[in-house]
């Protein structure tokens, strides 16, 4: 018997050996899968650029939308792979996000030409972001509720509210001093200063939920249970760095340094909205450095 035991436990590790680097191998696809279907959305999908041909072209997005919705329908339908079926569908989702606001550009401009906002202006711009916002978060919603997944799902409630509140309007109010601290003084008058603030708030609210529904809220819940907790908020921070690959508002040469600048911010975010379960800290939190950014990027205006 003792002879049998000493057989059987190199045996036994080798098989644990095995499996693990099984295990390993298999959460390295999915990582990598992963990654390239947001790649194909959120960068080659992406309409706030054209570095790419298929960057704001209607055929690849709607490409894009029906390869996602069928796949997701036929791994909801199926038994082996039927675990995937939602991530697939979040995938859908975020793509048809992009059509349908390609496809509302123009209604978008008609409707600021008839109630007087055109042209180049903080006011424009917070506009456009807010019909944008609104645009996305009602997509993200509807089909969302038409496949049976609830707002809770999308970190879309109160979670532990206090804490949200306290690390989400700290850092707002830590980034938004910071700025005017280091940039006010370059705006030539307190009326310029006055409307950055006012519209850089509006902007940086509407895109700071915006963003952290579509690219963040969606996805942490889907992804955490096939690639761990960990492995979520790491695959959701590197393509919502890669998802401002071409931000024309940076020198080219900066682009390196803010991809690794929103990633790192991407790992806070995606932590604190899972410790918190909910997305208002994150959403303010992401307004916050984007708030930072609107009174740097237009400051001497």
């Amino acid at each position: 018997m003792a002879a049998n035991v000493g057989i059987q436990i190199p045996v036994d590790r080798s098989r644990k050996e095995k499996a693990g680097w099984q295990e390993a191998a298999r959460k390295a696809g999915l990582f990598i899968l992963f990654l390239l279907c947001a790649i194909a959305v959120f960068v080659f999908g992406s309409n706030y650029y054209s570095i790419f041909p298929t960057n704001k072209n209607v055929f690849y997005e709607l490409g894009l939308v029906a390869t996602f919705l069928i796949a997701a329908l036929l791994l909801r339908r199926g038994y082996r792979y039927r675990q995937f079926w939602p991530i697939v569908y979040a995938f859908f989702v975020a793509s048809s996000v992009i059509l349908v606001t390609t496809l509302t550009a123009g209604l978008r401009d008609a409707l600021f030409r008839s109630i007087g906002l055109t042209g180049n202006s903080n006011q424009v711009d917070a506009a456009a972001k807010v019909f944008e916002a609104l645009i996305t978060i009602t997509i993200i919603l509807l089909l969302s509720r038409l496949a049976g997944m609830s707002l809770e799902s999308l970190y879309i409630k109160r979670g532990h509210l206090k804490w949200g509140l306290i690390l989400g309007f700290g850092l707002l109010v830590n980034f938004a001093s910071s700025a005017l601290m280091f940039f006010s003084s370059r705006y030539s008058n307190q009326d310029l200063l006055g409307d950055a603030i006012l519209w850089g708030l509006v902007f940086s609210l509407a895109n700071g939920y915006m963003e952290e529904v579509w690219l963040r809220g969606q996805f942490l819940r889907k992804l955490a249970p096939l690639s761990g907790s960990g492995t979520a908020i790491v695959l959701t921070s590197l393509w919502w760095a890669l998802f401002h690959i071409g931000a024309v508002y940076m020198m080219p040469a900066a682009i390196p340094f803010y991809m690794a600048n929103l990633f790192t911010f991407g790992l806070a975010y995606g932590y604190v909205m899972q410790k918190t379960d909910s997305w208002i800290a994150p959403g303010l939190m992401h307004a916050a450095s984007d708030f930072f950014l609107f009174i740097a990027m237009l400051s001497g205006t």
